[in-house]
């Protein structure tokens, strides 16, 4: 079978490439490498989200233990032997930092972890060694910018939680953490990931970023502002929340200029939505649909593809083009999304509609 793209095209024979071919300028197709995932919480069963990594396109996808722990051997090693079953090629991160001490970070990475995550509000002389040993082990630490003290409300602080009248939650929790630990990072040549940024202040610290250190920002946030949470809608409270107009804007303008290097899914698995918007659960449902999403945005095929397949592989060392079953082949239109296909233990998500859709896969 022959598959145009406008930027390839290829033979496929059982799920697999045996020839490249010319591209055609006039398709509606765009041929490229499956998703690589960084930021996944293992919100749900690792079965499930391989199921749901498939389903959106996605060839690797990272494990982020921010939801269940997974500090020590034991916990590592039950979720590498998950995905061992689940027979999908899942990266598990390991929390560097677990209850006030520092992990055994280079026993875990000799046991399998891919990457190390911490929160940017723990002890500073910790996460100093963390740097440490990222940068002897070569290993990229995922720092969630967010400090908690300052975060207990439920969605972004202004107009719309004023209306509201519910808690809000400062963009400055997020950037004067980002300003901590860029600063404490200029002084280390370990990979640094900011993982899930989402204020125009935190960008604006990271505009002369050196290249070791990567801005990646969750979906959600190019999609959706506070202001779909008018009405009280459970839907869309998520983690980090989703904040304002401008700040949607200097995500999409700094993707444009090349200062963001990664979108992600931040996929949270989150059922208890039918509750008041205060006590109801955080999170977005999206694995299922997430390289639909990405390439659904207003930018260019080949910067997606950069954003959510090329750079996160070659962060984390791995060949991801296109050859073999490692393809995709996106559709550009207009399609319907049915949550009552996802793999995903949620069914809940407030995307109803995507401008491009997978119509073939390698596998």
């Amino acid at each position: 079978m022959v598959i145009t793209g406008s930027n390839l095209s290829i033979r496929v024979e059982n799920g697999k490439i045996v020839e490249f071919l010319p591209p055609d300028p006039k398709s509606r197709r765009y041929i490229a490498p499956k998703s690589f995932d960084i930021n996944v919480k293992n919100s749900e069963s690792v079965l499930r989200l391989s199921q749901a990594s498939r389903n959106g396109g996605v060839g690797h996808f990272l494990m982020i233990p921010a939801i269940k722990p997974i500090a020590n051997k034991l916990q590592l090693s039950y979720n590498l032997k998950r995905a061992n079953e689940a027979g999908f090629p899942i990266l598990v991160a390991v929390e560097g930092i677990h209850q006030g001490k520092l992990t055994e970070i280079a026993t875990l990475h000799k046991k399998g972890a891919k990457g190390i995550y911490i929160n940017s509000d723990e002890d500073l002389n910790l996460i100093r060694r963390v740097l440490e040993y990222g940068e002897l082990l070569d290993i990229p630490i995922l720092v969630n910018c967010n400090n908690k003290s300052l975060s207990y409300g439920v969605m972004a602080e202004g107009e719309m939680a004023y209306r509201l009248g519910v808690s809000g939650i400062p963009n400055y929790a997020e950037s004067v953490e980002v300003a901590k630990i860029y600063e404490l990072s200029r002084h280390f040549k370990a990979k640094i990931i900011f993982l899930g940024i989402t204020t125009k202040e935190s960008l604006e610290v990271l505009k002369d970023k050196p290249e070791n250190i990567y801005i990646d920002v969750p979906i959600d946030n190019l999609y959706f502002t506070d202001r779909q949470l008018e009405g009280f809608n459970t839907l869309y409270k998520t983690t980090p929340p989703l904040r304002s107009g401008e700040d949607r804007e200097a995500l999409l303008r700094g993707i444009e200029s090349g200062l963001v290097d990664i979108i992600s899914s931040n996929h949270i698995s989150a059922t208890g939505k039918d509750l008041p918007l205060e006590v109801a659960e955080s999170g977005i449902s999206k694995l299922d649909i997430f390289s639909q999403l990405a390439y659904s945005l207003p930018i260019s095929p080949e910067k997606i593809q950069k954003l959510i397949a090329d750079t996160p592989a070659q962060i984390f060392g791995i060949e991801n083009r296109v050859a073999g079953e490692n393809f995709i082949v996106v559709e550009f239109g207009e399609f319907s999304v049915d949550p009552s296909t996802f793999a995903s233990r949620s069914h809940l998500t407030p995307y109803t509609t995507l401008s491009a859709q997978i119509v073939s896969r390698g596998g």
